[in-house]
């Protein structure tokens, strides 16, 4: 925690009472290294296991922990010195399957995270020289084929298979963030490619590859894997999978009530015989099910939602709005246009002069279906109806009178199939809003603080009220912040969520999320502050990446720094102070204020710091000088212009200094003050009044 004076220690406790601003620069990188992972995608391991992995990078040297999304352990042997590499030995729990995610920390930060397969399958490397379809890899059946595609080439791999045994091929790739877009294509024991053998771009893997075939006799074949347009290089890695499992898409139901057990099934090709799975989930956004037989292997997990409010699935026969299944608002609702023709119908009641939505998720869920939404009264009237060129297929309306509404969902391609399946979310619309950070990552020295940026502030359907955010799930990490109503954050012009890390808490990773909380007219609003786009990038621009990685941020606690730093502001007519919540501070447009830079030296640290701002108000220069050796506090001025915008602000100093040529840094705890508008001056008369 940063030694601060009482009124700052008091601001960082109090500072979620005060609003503040979203105004200011981004801050620039750490000056010290923190650590990057380019492991491949394809890196993985077998659960139950004490697995020795090598991990790829920089600035892998300094290791104070490893974090891993699956809570195995890992241990980092001492006295390694190579930057680029790392040997660690994980411990991965027998319960674990499927993509999770690993970031190292060191003394200086966090890295980026990585994915790491867990599969139960036989891992086999791919081998040099199966370049051509006459010299074919062997491997096993069932197996998973770790490999890279090459440019302007395939590789070939040489597959038995036995009469009357289900044979499934699945390539993971893009659902691993690697850049490849696969084909598998299948050819007989003497080379020959096999009519209707082909797979590309399979439903719900998102460009992903997967087929099966019962083969009539036993025999080999041989799989070919490339890209869809030959391209390779170390970015384009894969893992193959070869066995008989269920090939699911997704879950069914696709979502789950919050702390409700719910048992759940699986849609798409071959999962007729898959065993469903009890789900009961609490915290998380979703939680993955893995598809079995009860003899073979497992097919790849599948993520299942998790809601607060109830979840139902839909029950054949309701197909015409007499037999139309009966909801309750607010709701979800997962269904299947499994019939050709398929109509799905769906009544619930409504209130005159309310607002209701429909909105039908598929793409999100990595569905195929495309779904039109109409909405009518029960006489048949139309109320509503989704645009199908729009990209989100949503229904709104009003009621007119009291009564039923029948929503009718069909096909806009009229297909129907295994995997044509949709997710329903009704609900009356009411005040809602989405907070957006701009960093899934960040690090906090044990007596100094972190900043997370607020990048983005969504108020729906009138939206007007405050919104508290809290940092949590990391034992000793903390943080709070108040969104103002009127606060309207870009990655541009972020407001700084400040996080700090109590005295005597372990160096090494961990994460945390940033919950967001609300009341609207008597509603407790909760949601998770998203870092969705980050984690999209992260998978090479992955339209769908695993939901409960969206709401994930990495926070590494780093060692003390060689000194801290405390902002303290001049009001005229007050004593100097710092933060000023007791006082309710304000400043004005068009005028300049005075304050103190103090930095707090630890022993031994004697060098110049050097200051800069990292956030303060458009239209407002802050004059700073270095702190000399000599010296603990400099004066600064704050320079406001006549035309900075009225309201809350913040201002955050970065302190950096060079001691033995080693760069070291510190942040401030945002500080928050209040712009006023300058008063306008009446002009004075020299008329003067006439006599009587």
């Amino acid at each position: 925690m940063l030694r601060l004076r009482t009124a700052v220690r008091f601001t960082l406790f109090g500072l979620a009472s005060l609003p503040v601003s979203y105004l200011g620069a981004q801050p620039k990188p750490p000056v010290n290294p923190a650590p990057t992972l380019t492991t491949p995608v394809n890196f993985g391991t077998k659960p139950g296991t004490a697995a020795d992995l090598v991990l790829t990078g920089t600035n892998l040297t300094d290791v104070t922990g490893v974090w891993t999304s699956f809570g195995g352990t890992v241990a980092v042997p001492d006295g390694q010195k190579d930057a680029t590499k790392l040997n660690v030995r994980v411990a991965v729990p027998a319960a674990a399957f499927g993509l999770y995610e690993l970031r190292v920390a060191t003394k200086f930060g966090l890295s980026n995270a990585r994915p790491v397969c867990i599969d139960d399958l036989p891992e086999v490397k791919e081998a040099d020289g199966n370049r051509s379809k006459s010299t074919p890899q062997k491997v096993p059946n069932p197996c998973v084929v770790v490999g890279q595609a090459d440019a302007e080439s395939s590789d070939f791999y040489r597959v038995p298979a036995t009469a009357g045994v289900p044979l499934t091929l699945e390539v993971l790739g893009r659902r691993l963030g690697s850049q490849i877009d696969p084909v598998i294509l299948i050819h007989d024991a003497t080379g020959r490619e096999m009519a209707g053998l082909y797979a590309d771009d399979t439903p719900g893997l998102q460009t992903d590859a997967r087929l099966t075939l019962t083969p009539k006799i036993t025999t080999d074949y041989i799989v070919e894997v490339r890209d869809t347009t030959y391209r390779g290089g170390p970015e384009y890695g894969y893992r193959l999978r070869v066995g008989n499992f269920p090939g699911a898409t997704t879950a069914y139901p696709v979502a789950v009530e919050r702390g409700k057990a719910t048992e759940v099934g699986f849609a798409g090709p071959g999962v007729k015989d898959a065993l469903a799975v009890s789900v009961k989930a609490t915290a998380q956004t979703a939680a993955t099910v893995t598809p079995r037989f009860k003899s073979g292997g497992a097919g790849w997990p599948v993520p299942v939602l998790v809601s607060d409010v109830p979840q139902l699935t839909e029950t054949e026969p309701n197909n015409d709005p007499k037999t139309a299944n009966k909801l309750t608002l607010p709701c979800g609702v997962t269904a299947k246009f499994d019939l050709k023709n398929d109509l799905d119908c769906f009544r619930f009641a409504v209130v005159k002069g309310k607002k209701y939505g429909v909105t039908a998720v598929t793409a999100g869920i990595n569905s195929p279906a495309e779904v039109l939404l109409k909405v009518q009264d029960d006489k048949g009237g139309k109320l509503a109806e989704s645009n199908p060129t729009l990209p989100v297929c949503r229904a709104e309306f009003t009621a007119a009178a009291d009564g039923d509404a029948v929503l009718v969902c069909e096909h806009l391609n009229y297909l129907a199939g295994p995997a044509e399946v949709y997710w329903l979310q009704l609900s009356e619309v009411l005040p809602d809003f989405t907070v957006t950070l701009g960093q899934d990552k960040f690090f906090v020295p044990l007596d100094g603080v972190g900043l997370v940026p607020v990048t983005g502030f969504g108020k729906l359907n009138g939206f007007a009220s405050a919104v508290e955010l809290t940092v949590t799930g990391a034992d000793g990490v903390s943080g709070k912040l108040t969104l103002p109503a009127t606060a309207n954050p870009t990655p541009a012009l972020p407001i700084y969520l400040p996080v700090v890390v109590k005295a005597g808490s372990p160096l090494g990773a961990s994460v945390v999320q940033v919950t967001a909380s609300a009341s609207v007219a008597g509603r407790d609003l909760v949601r998770r502050a998203s870092v969705t786009d980050l984690v999209k990038a992260a998978y090479g621009g992955l339209p769908n990446p695993p939901p409960e990685s969206t709401e994930r941020v990495g926070v590494a606690v780093v060692p003390k720094g060689a000194f801290t730093l405390s902002v303290t502001l001049t009001k005229p007519g007050f004593p100097a102070m710092s933060g000023w919540n007791r006082l309710k501070p304000d400043a004005t447009a068009g005028t300049t204020i005075k304050g103190t830079i103090s930095v707090q030296r630890t022993a031994g640290f004697a060098e110049e710091v050097t200051l800069t701002s990292v956030a303060t108000p458009p239209n407002a220069t802050v004059k700073f000088k270095p702190v000399a050796k000599d010296k603990s506090e400099v004066e600064f001025e704050l320079v406001l212009a006549a035309n900075v915008p009225v309201g809350p602000a913040q201002l955050i100093v970065r302190g950096a200094a060079k001691p033995g040529g080693r760069d070291v840094e510190a942040v401030s705890m945002p500080l928050a003050f209040a712009v006023l508008e300058a008063k306008k001056v009446e002009p004075k008369t020299t008329e003067q009044p006439k006599k009587k």
